[in-house]
């Protein structure tokens, strides 16, 4: 869950916000849109229990932070990352001809925590980074991909499943210790995963829920999923939604707010956009068929 900090942390900045995650219903990572000023004499970002990661997503500008007595420079393109680690603020100040704009991802601090006892008892918080500017396409794909998700409708099980993802990138990248596997059991543990999944087709799923169908812990119920199904657990339950959708439209008598209902949907414009990702079609076009 996103902490009180974080979901308070825009008032100390200065950019014009432009979109927001937890508008769209999503608790397990919060992403937010900004447009940001050409210039600013300083500013003190507030500290929150999360990760923060910002991204440069149009524009550049110079930037420097303060640290340790001094100013640090750098430059932020489009495509270039800062972080700020869990309990850390930072002194910022910057310049540029234009506006520049940012999307902040807060990384939730349980998370943090719950994938690095996954991955090994003794991982901590230090081997977070915290970093003026960098690359990593990883995580740059990763966000643009949530900030499409957020505009489309994504349930937060995708937002669920990504922020399982980028806690596993950040706490494997800066820390190269041998990720334990689960080998055993794997195919009865997605066969109960899937069960639960064709179970609760209208209702929200979270990945800890299929986690706890399956017997494993997230970290291990994506891993199996990836070895086995060739897919997250995400992208299954939108197929197996999309395959009962199909069904449903193929009977010809359902309205298709009703079928949207069926799938887990409550937005059919959501349904809609999700189907046509899936079939080609409309579900009135599959309909028409």
């Amino acid at each position: 869950m996103i902490s009180d900090e974080s979901l308070h942390a825009h008032k100390s900045l200065c950019g014009t916000q432009t979109s927001c995650s937890w508008m769209a219903g999503w608790r397990s990572l919060l992403l937010r849109g900004y447009v940001d000023p050409p210039e600013v004499e300083e500013i003190a970002t507030a500290e929150t229990p999360d990760h923060l990661i910002v991204l440069v997503t149009a524009g550049s500008c110079e930037i420097e932070s303060y640290d340790r007595g001094q100013w640090r420079s750098a430059s932020y393109r489009c495509g270039h990352l800062g972080m700020t680690s869990p309990g850390q603020a930072a002194k910022l100040r910057w310049k540029s001809n234009e506006p520049h704009h940012t999307l902040h991802l807060h990384l939730p601090s349980a998370t943090i925590k719950t994938v690095a006892e996954e991955l090994v008892a003794r991982a901590s918080y230090s081997m977070l980074p915290n970093l003026l500017s960098q690359t990593d396409p990883v995580i740059a794909t990763t966000m643009l991909a949530l900030e499409s998700a957020v505009k489309n409708g994504a349930p937060d099980l995708y937002a669920e499943t990504a922020a399982q993802f980028l806690a596993v990138h950040l706490l494997t990248r800066h820390d190269r210790r041998q990720i334990p596997r689960c080998e055993q059991g794997r195919d009865e543990a997605l066969r109960k995963a899937d069960i639960f999944m064709r179970e609760h087709l209208p209702d929200p799923v979270s990945l800890s829920q299929l986690a706890d169908a399956a017997g494993l812990n997230s970290f291990q119920l994506l891993r199996a999923a990836k070895a086995i199904w060739g897919e997250t657990p995400l992208r299954r339950l939108t197929r197996l939604r999309m395959e009962r959708a199909k069904h449903l439209l193929d009977r010809g008598y359902l309205p298709i707010v009703e079928i949207a209902l069926e799938c887990g949907y409550s937005n059919p414009s959501h349904f809609a956009t999700a189907f046509r990702r899936h079939v080609g079609a409309t579900p009135m076009e599959y309909r028409r068929r």
